[in-house]
Parts: structure tokens; C-alpha cells; sequence
């Protein structure tokens, strides 16, 4: 009978490529880490840009009077009788 003895797993992970170089005082990220790390920011900027091409122009518009008045008696302290 064959006997198949298993590599060290810094071995194996070294064979496929996934050891990292380690810089002092940080920590090795996984690759499921990092890539999960530039999705994230992939899809932030994604919807950034569509949020604001959404949204810009609806932003810009003039608050309409009577929103600001509504407002304003709301801040305003009450009237005593």
C-alpha cells in the first residue's frame, strides 16, 4: 500500500501562490480579504456615481418658499396664549 504523506500547509500554500510577503508591523491580508476589500470599493464608487447622477440636479433646486416657512414656525418656540 502507497503511503502519500501531506505537505506542510506553508508548502502547499507556496506552491499555489498564496503566500504573501508579510511587511513589518502589518498583518498578511488572505486573498478573499483583499479582493473583497477592491469590491467594495468598486461597488462604493459605482453607486456614488449613479446616486449622483440621480440626484444632483433634484439637489440644486431652489428649497420652494413655503417648505422654508414650514420650517421656520417649526424652529420657532411656541406662542403662549
Amino acid at each position: 500500500m502507497l503511503e502519500r504523506h501531506a505537505a506542510s500547509p506553508s508548502l502547499a500554500a507556496g506552491m499555489m501562490g498564496k503566500i504573501e510577503k508579510k511587511r513589518a508591523g502589518t498583518p498578511a491580508k488572505s486573498g478573499i480579504e483583499q479582493e473583497g476589500k477592491e469590491v467594495d470599493q468598486a461597488f462604493d464608487v459605482w453607486l456614488r456615481r449613479g446616486l449622483h447622477q440621480l440626484y444632483d440636479t433634484v439637489a440644486r433646486e431652489p428649497i420652494p418658499d413655503e417648505l422654508l416657512r414650514l420650517i421656520e414656525e417649526d424652529q420657532s418656540p411656541p406662542k403662549k396664549d
